[in-house]
This record gives C-alpha cells, structure tokens and sequence, in this order.
C-alpha cells in the first residue's frame, strides 16, 4: 500500500514538472515569436530608412532660342535616404507636344512621347539618380510659348512624391548697370552704389537672382533679410516672381543705394556684380549654400528705373560687371637682403626679395631686381621643378645685361651677374625673399651687390613716396680660412663642442661615482 502511494505521487510530481516545461517552452516560442515580428517590424522600417524621397527639379525652365545654342540641358535630381534600393521616375510630357522637342543626353533613359519612365538603383549610402534631357524649340514656337512638364517618383515602401516645371520658349537676359559715387574713397570710408537691370532677353524675367562679391580690402555694409551673406565679402539673393518680374527691354533698379566700406589697408579693391532670371542663376549644392547666412536688415528691393538710369556700362546674362574702387592709400615697398659670409672658395646663401611697409596691401606684383656682387658666383638660383612640369614661369630669371631672358621662363636658370624676381606682397607687413646660393671667388673691396624694387604693374601702382629704401647693398664680407670654414661650420663647432664637453663630463662624473661605490 506504501509502495502504490509513493508510486502515485511519483507520478504526479513528474506530470508537475512537466506541465512547467512545457509553460516554459509556450513562453520562449512566445517571446520568439515576438522577436521575429519586431526583427520583421524593423526590417520593414529599414527598407523606407530614407523617409522620404526629395525631387529637385526648376520650377521654371528656359529653353533657348539662340542658334548659337541650339539646345538646353534639363537636369532632374532624386535624393533619398538609406535604403530605398529603387526608385522610377515617370514624365509627362503631353503639354510639350508642338512647343519643345524632348532628347535623352549622355546615359538617361530613352524618351518615349507623351509619357515616359526612367528607372535608377539607389546606392547604399542613400544616393539618387539623375537625369539630363536636351530641349529645344519645336518647329514654329515663338518667344512666350510655354508648357508644363510633370514629374511622379516611386521608391518602395515611401509616398510618391510629385513636381512640375513651367518650359518656357525664349530667354531672359539681364544686364547689369552700376552707378557709383564719384571721387577717390579714404582709406576706411564708405561709399553707395545704385543698381539698375535690364532685360535684353526675349522673355520676362519671373524672378532675379543677385550676387556680391568683394575682393581686395572692401566689405559689403548692408544685410538685407532676404539675402545671404558669407563673411562680410560675398552676398546671394534671390527675390522671387511675386517680388519682381522685368519684361524684355525695362530696366529696374535697387530702391535704395547699396553701401560698402574700404578696410584701412585698402588700395585696389574691386566688387563683382552679376544678376541671372531664376531659373537660369547657378545655385550652390547644400555644403556651400549652408556657410552663407541670412542677413537681419530692410530687404533688398528693385523698382521701375528711368531712362536714365539704363546707362552704357553694363554686363550681359550673368558676366560680372566690376567696380572698381579708387582709394586714396598707398604701398611702401622696401628692398631687403642678407649680407654674403665665409672664407674664399665656399658658398652661402643669401636671401633677397621686398617687404611692403603699408600702410595700404597691394594686390600687384612687385619687380625684385637682384645684381649679383663682384667676386662671386652664383651656383644656385631658386627653382621649382613642378614649376617646370607643368610649364610655369619661374619666381626668378637670369638676364642679360640689357634685361634680355637667357633661358626659358619655366626652365632651370643658369648663372648669371643680374636676376629678376616676381615677389607678391599683399599684405602690410609681408616679406617674400628667394634663397642664391653664391660661391666666393675672391674678396673684391667695394663689390657689394644690390637688390633694388619697383612696381611690378603699370595698371596698379604701389604709390610709394619713400624711394630712399627701394635699394640696398647686398655685402660680402671675406674671413680667412679654409673654403669648409663656412658660418654652418662655425654654427655645428659652436654647438657641438658644448653638448661634447657635457659629455665627457658626465661620463667621468660617472666613472668616478661607480668607483666610489664600488671602494
């Protein structure tokens, strides 16, 4: 009877056990299950990790008439995130049928019309695709015909995104006219600038696009919200439609002057002024037009100009106009070189060049005329051997007596008794020097040589009015001894003798201290 009750809960303990093991099973295919749905979950939101899909397209596009360019390129752009492998793009171009001709260029898709598709595999990191079509007038489409070409994008698992762009047959031109205050600027002064645009073109221009760039000592004082700046030198403004459209021949002009500011230093400062319709403007990719910054002031505004203001000096679609800015400074350009030392028959090197004193920079080139000293020979002048690859003039030229070039701008030089060097020294306080390497033959009393400088550009002088320090002797001085007895000798004998002596010193301090432990 003991045996038949121990039997039985033997069993019962054994049937407990096993219903926990099998609880414990159902939990662990539980939570299995629950990771391969999350696994799936995730691998479904991977495939979309891009979240969406960005086309870039203009929004309006012109499409020249000019037989000099017979055709205009259309570049349409996809940007998606990682993960999206596919992406098609689908054209509808039915409303160009009889206004403009539509021809793949280079490797895109062929086009079929009214509707077309292009297929692009997305690469790893999250690329897109792009493509460029040639466009140009149908046979009789007139300047002002226009259409809308259409554009649909599917990537698995993201939203289709959608765009159009307004072709236009014809073309807008703009030309830039400045108008300046007259008379010389002083250095730190300001002075205002009128603006007028022009349209030469053959179509209105829906919207401008303005840019600013200074150069050389000048600074754009204005911060127009609706412009961005880079620095204190470079602007970017676009003003759309809804702010300015300039129908072909009308002139429009800013409604306020633009100020700018010479630095101190400032001498031949210049700023580049050039316009384009939207649509047609170059647009920075995203790491460039993220350094520039929007400004906080009035915004940039054009209104109707007169006739007057449509003056003759201009620059058409997109040439820069210049302004160039007189300003009442000057350059103090000073002559500098080494003195030449050593016994007869060693070398040394001495350096020659210029050093711009101020107080204005100069942005020319300066004239470095170096006349090699008596009794020595020139056995190295400076040379560049990429210089010489890529077929660019050297920095110095040996010459002849009457200033005649005896070798190849570009070519090692050979020695002679003059050289001419092209030293720039923008910058107030700049000094630009070129090493020569001279042997000394003999020591020839008073043969000192001479560095003399000089404006290197007629167009931009320096304005120096202290002509004492344009020249200077280049000296020689001869000490006895052998020909290796050369300042570098005495340089290593000066060091190396002190740092020999510490150690001998050390090693006899040490040989004695061993001794005395060792007794």
């Amino acid at each position: 009877m003991d045996t038949l009750r121990l039997d039985r809960r033997l069993r019962e303990s054994q049937g407990r056990e096993m219903i926990q093991v099998l609880r414990a099973c159902k939990a662990a295919v539980g939570l299995l299950l629950t990771l391969v749905t999350m696994t799936s979950v995730l691998s479904g939101c991977s495939s979309g990790d891009g979240g969406e899909v960005k086309l870039v397209v203009p929004s309006v596009f012109y499409v020249s008439r000019d037989p000099r360019q017979p055709v205009s390129d259309l570049r349409v752009e996809e940007r998606v995130g990682v993960g999206t492998a596919r992406l098609r793009v689908t054209f509808d171009a039915g409303d160009l049928k009889g206004i403009v001709t539509v021809k793949r260029a280079l490797d895109s898709c062929v086009v079929h019309l009214p509707v077309y598709r292009c297929d692009t595999q997305a690469g790893p990191t999250g690329s897109g695709g792009v493509q460029a079509f040639h466009l140009s007038p149908a046979k009789g489409a007139k300047a002002g015909d226009s259409a809308v070409l259409r554009y649909r994008v599917t990537a698995p698992g993201l939203k289709p995104v959608s765009a159009r762009s307004l072709i236009v047959i014809g073309k807008p031109r703009l030309r830039v006219v400045l108008h300046r205050d007259s008379g010389p600027v002083k250095p730190g002064g300001s002075l205002a600038v009128r603006l007028t645009l022009r349209n030469v073109g053959d179509v209105p221009a829906r919207g401008v696009a303005l840019r600013m760039e200074a150069h050389d000592g000048i600074t754009l004082s204005d911060r127009h919200r609706n412009c961005r700046y880079r620095g204190g030198t470079s602007a970017w403004c676009r003003l759309p439609a809804d702010d300015i459209v300039i129908p072909p021949g009308r002139s429009y002009g800013l409604a306020a002057t633009e100020h700018l500011r010479a630095t101190k230093d400032a001498t031949y400062p210049t700023v580049n002024f050039s316009a384009d319709a939207i649509g047609t403007d170059y647009v920075p990719p995203d790491e460039i037009a993220s350094t520039y910054r929007r400004g906080d002031g009035l915004p940039l505004r054009f209104v109707p100009a007169s006739r007057a203001d449509a003056g003759a000096t201009s620059a058409v679609g997109g040439d820069p106009q210049v302004l160039r800015v007189t300003v009442d400074n000057r350059s103090e350009l000073a002559a500098v070189a080494g003195t030449v030392h050593g016994p007869l028959g060693s070398l040394a090197t001495v350096r020659i060049g210029a050093r711009n004193n101020g107080p204005g920079a100069l942005t020319a080139a300066v004239k470095v005329v170096f006349t090699v000293p008596a009794g020595t020979t020139v056995v190295a002048s400076p040379y560049s051997f990429e210089r010489d690859e890529e077929v660019i003039d050297q920095d110095c030229r040996a010459v002849a007596t009457d200033g005649t070039p005896l070798a190849e701008a570009s070519a090692r030089q050979p020695s002679a008794r003059r050289y001419v060097c092209t030293a720039r020294v923008g910058a107030v306080g700049a000094t630009t020097t070129f090493p020569f390497t001279l042997r000394i033959d003999k020591d020839s009393a008073g043969g000192s040589g001479q560095v003399t400088v000089s404006d290197g550009d007629p167009g931009h002088p320096s304005g120096d009015t202290g002509p004492t320090d344009d020249t200077t002797d280049v000296v020689v001085s001869v000490w006895p001894g052998p020909a290796w007895a050369t300042p570098g000798f005495y340089i290593a004998v000066a060091v190396g003798v002190p740092l020999l002596i510490l150690a001998v010193a050390l090693y006899v301090w040490r040989r004695r201290h061993s001794a005395a432990q060792t007794g």
